[in-house]
């Protein structure tokens, strides 16, 4: 099976291909494994390539404005609750989860050290 270069995937990935050529290279993904970890290597690479957006959370409230029909306020202050409830839940859980299995581990020590010295 014939494989295409990195190189090949970039010019897939930046549209510089034909259509023919296109199809060709999308039903090789279908296929081959080796392929795709090289298109998605050349997918992070445009990724990382592109220039950064400015004000880019100005642009989701006003568009979120727009969607709800709302103003754009509204939209940030909905945004950032949001975010705020995601980093609590992001903090808050894992530490809580660590505690529960610290906890649960512990009963089973204890129990288990019960029930030999009872033996």
């Amino acid at each position: 099976m014939d494989h295409f270069s990195l190189e090949e995937w970039r010019k897939y990935v930046k549209n510089e291909l034909s259509e023919p050529e296109r199809e060709l290279y999308e039903d090789h993904l279908y296929i081959c494994d080796q392929c795709l970890e090289v298109y998605l290597e050349a997918m992070d690479e445009e990724e990382n390539s592109l220039p950064e957006m400015q004000g880019e959370d100005e642009f989701t409230n006003l568009v979120m404005a727009q969607i709800t029909g709302g103003n754009p306020e509204e939209a940030d202050k909905e945004h950032k609750e949001l975010s705020n409830k995601e980093s609590w839940f992001e903090r808050w859980f894992p530490i809580a989860f660590a505690c529960f299995m610290l906890v649960g581990g512990l009963v089973t020590m204890y129990r288990d050290k019960n029930q030999i010295d009872q033996d």
